[in-house]
């Protein structure tokens, strides 16, 4: 093979190696953002290693990458060509709202298709950094550490799993580390070497590494020594879940993405979210959950990331019933917080979306099918409403539909929904078989657990609420050990009850009622903040489909009922909008208390913060100056490194076990003084130079020492003396 197509074909692996590890940083990014298109992305990541790979001039390659990134979004966001008047119009347009909101300080008004295209400049600017560091520096150290903590961090403060993947870069890393380790080796010695002799050497790394990973996965592992320090980091700022397992992590209420861990307390906080103006009081739900992990809720993929879009006024399509249309009320919703989903009623018909800021722009809906949760799109981007309008009509139950469960439940429904962790406790089951007992219908049943909470000692608190141990069940910790939580216990609760006696249930999350702040005629204004957020059940009933239940104690349930048979049961189970859908003034109290003390608790921190505010200038100034003497040092490392390594080696003595080394850094202070080898030079060619600028002979001699060395592996004619006379005499002349 030729020695141009042997150099192909080595950068051409070590890009094969890149491209995979970029992978790993891609695949968090777009699960955590909820971002598709991953194959697209990844297509331009093997463009651009391509064009570096064939160093293909830096014009057409830039032609090339702007066409593809051009065509992208287009056809992303606009849904149309590039080379068309609809594709050159839109690009123009988002540009100048882009640049606007550039020049105006407003980040907030940045589009998303301009927020992917400069996620696409950098991946070419990091792939021209790797293409640098590959190709100059023949190493990719820094890149594999950045790696591994970017994925730690991850895998740490987000529900993003990075075990598998950090294992996936070490190797990979082990690899290139060891692909690029020979390169230098040979540059060094100037040997040459062909494809054979590179796959003899590089075939034992590949195996030893394989034989490595496969027996450190098969070797049993140690669990962690150290307790997690993340949550009690957000616990002592007010934060996060707290010391796992000590139940007393503070958290702080309100509506989250992450419920794959709960327990723990949490302190108050009146943030106003939304002002609704609306007739009646009711729950607003955001989204279901529908897998139980026996630590908390995860939401499966049941629809493969299917998409249900609307027009804003267009009848919705979702999985409740709805009242009829003669019933329909309106809710106005003002957004005070930076929410970007729709909180829905019960009933929920159609969403209107009137601003002036989306004219002349598409604007759509978007259900996520799996959880139900909506959100806005403006040309193919979420954006954030200040205000909507929404007409629902809510759903009324007939009793006599409720106690006549003829129907036969979908096999989609049911496979869904009767989902439980294989290690759930057996007492549970057995709990929920017990309080059933004697109920014929799947209402009944459900009415039975929901009113089970508050007949049977159970208490609402927020404080003191037990985090399970890595070997408990939340649900089983909960029913049999502490009997105390707040509404992610009761609910989760209920849920596990209903699913272990055979009927569909899913877990739901939003907001409850809010306070009245303003009345006008019929209309209400709602007052809904972060105390508000709430989680409740549904409950699939046969003939009705799904119905809300509310096991919360000091929370009542927003369903409406007729009773058009008679029965005896009809005062207590008739629970309408109107009534509290807070817990009691006990509870309230409460909420004062853990606010009072949570304040107490966080005064150390607000001392710090306070002492922060007043030294920040100093401390800017202070990182802003390490920072310039950071990289002024590093620029200048060739008049202050040789004389630091100096003094770190003048002590070492040279002989067999370290001449090697000793020879190697000497060339390196030289190459830092402007002694750098020309490509294909000998190092006897080299040595000559040296001596020629020096006007002395110490290099030719420590040189053909070296070779002596290391190519005839013969080491008794050299005498280590005169080598360390040779080399501080170099040494002594490079740093004067």
């Amino acid at each position: 093979m030729k020695k141009n197509s042997f150099k192909l074909v080595e950068l051409a692996l070590y890009y094969i190696v890149i491209f995979f590890i970029l992978r790993e940083w891609l695949i968090p990014i777009m699960e955590l953002t909820k971002t598709g298109f991953i194959g697209l992305i990844l297509l331009f990541v093997a463009i651009s290693l391509l064009l570096s790979l064939f160093r293909i001039h830096f014009i057409i390659s830039w032609v090339v990458k702007i066409a593809y990134i051009t065509w992208f979004i287009t056809f992303i966001y606009g849904g149309v060509f590039f080379f068309s008047t609809e594709g050159m119009y839109f690009i123009i347009d988002d540009l100048q709202v882009n640049f606007a909101a550039l020049l105006q300080g407003d980040w907030l008004g940045i589009t998303n298709p301009f927020r992917t295209f400069l996620f696409f400049i950098l991946i070419w600017m990091l792939v021209y950094l790797i293409h640098h560091w590959i190709t100059v520096r023949m190493s990719i150290f820094y890149f594999l550490i950045l790696t591994v903590f970017f994925i730690a961090t991850l895998d740490t403060f987000t529900q993003y799993d990075g075990s598998f993947a950090i294992v996936k870069v070490m190797l990979l890393g082990l690899l290139i580390t060891s692909l690029l380790f020979l390169k230098r080796l040979v540059i060094q010695s100037n040997s040459k070497i062909n494809l054979i002799k590179y796959t003899k050497l590089m075939a034992p790394v590949v195996v030893l590494i394989g034989v490595i990973s496969i027996i450190a996965v098969l070797l049993p592992k140690s669990p962690p020594q150290w307790p997690d320090p993340v949550p009690f980091i957000q616990s002592a700022t007010g934060q996060g879940e707290g010391i796992e397992g000590e139940g007393n992590g503070i958290s702080k209420v309100g509506y989250g993405e992450n419920d794959s861990r709960l327990g723990g307390s949490f302190v108050a906080d009146d943030t106003v979210v939304f002002l609704v103006e609306s007739e009646t009081k009711q729950y607003w739900r955001v989204e279901t959950k529908d897998i139980y992990t026996s630590k908390g809720w995860e939401q499966s993929n049941y629809f493969d990331g299917e998409l249900l879009n609307f027009a804003p006024d267009e009848t919705i399509r979702h999985s409740l019933p709805v009242g009829p249309e003669e019933n329909t009320n309106m809710a106005t919703v003002q957004v005070l917080y930076p929410y970007n989903f729709i909180i829905q009623p019960y009933g929920m018909r159609s969403v209107d979306i009137d601003v002036p800021n989306f004219d002349n722009q598409t604007v759509e809906l978007m259900m996520e099918r799996n959880t139900e949760k909506m959100q806005v799109l403006v040309n193919r981007g979420v954006v954030q409403l200040n205000e909507f309008t929404v007409q629902y009509s809510k759903p009324v139950y007939l009793y006599s539909e409720l106690q006549n469960p003829t129907e036969q439940i979908d096999a989609s429904i049911t496979e869904r929904y009767l989902q439980l962790p294989e290690t759930l406790p057996d007492r549970v089951r057995e709990l929920a078989a017990e309080i059933v007992e004697g109920r014929e219908t799947p209402y009944d049943q459900a009415r039975a657990i929901e009113l089970y909470f508050r007949q049977s000692g159970f208490r609402y608190d927020t404080e003191d609420v037990a985090v399970p141990s890595e070997e408990q069940d939340y649900v089983d910790q909960f029913l049999f050990e502490t009997r105390v939580g707040y509404c992610d216990n009761f609910s989760t609760a209920m849920v596990v009850l209903l699913r272990s006696v055979g009927i569909p249930a899913r877990w739901v999350k939003g907001f409850a009622g809010g306070d009245v702040v303003d009345n006008n005629g019929s209309m209400s204004t709602y007052e809904i903040t972060n105390n508000h957020a709430h989680s409740w059940v549904e409950a699939y009933i046969p003939n009705v489909g799904w119905v809300n239940f509310e096991p919360t104690i000091g929370f009542n349930s927003t369903r409406s009922i007729d009773f058009d048979i008679e029965t005896d049961v009809e005062q207590q189970d008739e629970l309408v909008a109107e009534e509290e859908t807070e817990p009691t003034e006990v509870i309230e109290e409460e909420r004062e208390e853990q606010q009072q003390s949570a304040s107490q608790g966080n005064t150390w921190f607000t001392n710090v913060k306070e002492m922060f505010e007043q030294i920040k200038l100093f401390v800017i100034a202070l990182i802003v100056l390490l920072i310039v003497g950071a990289v002024l040092l590093y620029k200048w490392r060739g008049k202050w490194w040789p004389k630091v390594y100096v003094k770190l080696q003048r002590q070492k003595k040279i002989d067999e076990s370290t001449f090697e080394s000793f020879y190697l850094n000497l060339l390196k202070l030289l190459e830092m003084k402007g002694f750098k080898r020309k490509e294909g030079q000998t190092l006897e060619a080299y040595a000559k130079d040296v001596d020629m600028y020096y006007e002395t002979y110490h290099m030719t001699n420590i040189t053909k020492a070296y070779e002596q060395f290391i190519y005839a592996k013969n080491s008794t004619n050299i005498d280590f003396d005169k080598m360390r006379e040779s080399w501080e005499y170099l040494i002594n002349r490079t740093t004067s």
